[in-house]
């Protein structure tokens, strides 16, 4: 049989199919071209003779009150509405809850996933669920979420405020710092420009000359390389030029250790001072570099 696909709704019937009663044909709910034999008064849900069948194996369907086509309702079914589709079979209604690995599913799911697992009917259960203690739970749990929330944004509101009042007045304090300062400020971040510039400048150099070392240790890696190629053709050669490459990439390499271990630069950053008050009145350094921030070199 196919896997159950989404059940169209059937055509309402007019006065004249009304008055036929049980004559009047019905399809199956999942096979809509296919005229039912059955139905399933559990599920509300005309079924063929190949639905019939799969659902009396399925375990949590077996035990539904079926009719026969002599004992249909004389007026047409509507198709009972579920609360939403199974995501993995967008075609088939949610009707199951599996309990080991909690998950909501439909028929298909128990067949192909949760066949071993203990499973329930949700119209058969629903109802008792509603009156337990899970579910009053849940209002709770609903309840104690809403007034955290809201303490939340009281809170938030708070701290806004708080905030903005705290911005006020340190910029206050910052622009009575800035009044008493400002003169001795320009000198100091002269003084303190040029030592930086001065580290800049020795960092410079020394990685320059890194540069340049390495430049030429790479100009005579070619070399050698272009050598190799050139005499490949000849064992001879190929082993005399080897021999050569192998002492001179040596000492290369011992060279270029010494050299990858100068990498790097001077760390430092500018703190504050912290006789930075008194500053107007003794002109102490507002500021002071401190070097060897986790480590000189990095």
């Amino acid at each position: 049989m196919e896997e159950a696909n989404e059940v169209v709704v059937q055509k309402e019937p007019t006065d004249s199919e009304a008055t036929v009663g049980s004559m009047q044909a019905r399809y199956c709910s999942v096979c809509p071209d296919v005229e039912a034999t059955s139905l399933c008064e559990d599920c509300h849900e005309y079924m063929c003779n190949d639905c019939t069948s799969y659902h009396k194996r399925i375990t949590i369907t077996r035990n539904h009150t079926i009719r026969t086509t002599d004992k249909f309702p004389a007026v047409l079914l509507p198709r009972r509405q579920s609360v939403e589709n199974c995501p993995q079979h967008p075609k088939e209604e949610i009707k199951c809850y599996c309990q080991e690995h909690g998950e909501l599913c439909c028929v298909a799911c128990i067949v192909l996933k949760h066949k071993q697992c203990a499973q329930f009917y949700i119209p058969d259960i629903a109802e008792d669920f509603r009156k337990g203690p899970e579910f009053n739970k849940l209002s709770t749990y609903i309840k104690d979420s809403d007034q955290l929330i809201v303490k939340g944004l009281v809170d938030i509101d708070n701290c806004l405020k708080a905030v903005n009042a705290l911005k006020a007045d340190e910029i206050e304090k910052l622009r009575k710092y800035r009044a008493a300062i400002i003169a001795y400020l320009d000198r100091r971040e002269r003084e303190l420009q040029a030592e930086m510039q001065q580290m800049c400048e020795t960092d410079t150099v020394l990685l320059r000359e890194l540069q340049t070392s390495l430049e030429a240790c790479q100009s005579n890696l070619t070399d050698i390389g272009t050598k190799l190629k050139s005499h490949e053709q000849n064992s001879c050669e190929l082993y005399i030029v080897a021999k050569r490459a192998l002492a001179q990439i040596t000492e290369l390499q011992t060279s270029l250790q010494e050299m990858t271990k100068k990498i790097g630069y001077q760390r430092y950053s500018v703190m504050m001072d912290p006789r930075l008050q008194k500053i107007v009145k003794d002109q102490v350094g507002f500021a002071e570099i401190e070097r060897g921030i986790a480590g000189k070199y990095f």
